[in-house]
């Protein structure tokens, strides 16, 4: 659940972040996500600040061990996407990408049709 809540927080740095958004973004309860965050505060992940506009409010933010971490982890990603493509044209890579593309359009395609199949059989 900490992943979650840090992945949710990384992709909305940009904006004040309180438990509600949390809540409603992940579809959790207002209990779950409460203990995640005391936990998560506890742990030195996350930070819960005053805003001046409202005083019962507490926005959270990441800390900068997480971001260190996260900022790390980038690193960690990206040398080795570099090993995964190391003597791969462009072309092929480009070729690539569209082969998965295609798989997942399949996929997608499949599980949508076993639905609907599901759906006339149980009528």
């Amino acid at each position: 659940m900490d992943s979650w809540i840090i992945h949710y927080m990384l992709d909305h740095q940009q904006e004040d972040v309180f438990q509600k958004d949390v809540e409603k973004a992940l579809a959790m309860t207002r209990s779950n996500v409460s203990k995640a965050v005391d936990q998560m505060v506890s742990k030195g992940l996350i930070m819960r600040s005053p805003v001046d506009y409202d005083a019962r409010l507490k926005k959270l933010t990441l800390t900068p061990k997480v971001l260190e971490i996260h900022r790390q982890i980038e690193g960690e990603i990206a040398e080795f996407e570099k090993l995964l493509v190391e003597g791969f044209t462009t072309r092929e890579l480009e070729q690539f990408k569209d082969y998965l593309e295609r798989i997942a359009h399949n996929i997608n395609d499949n599980t949508k049709r076993q639905q609907d199949e599901r759906k006339r059989r149980d009528f």
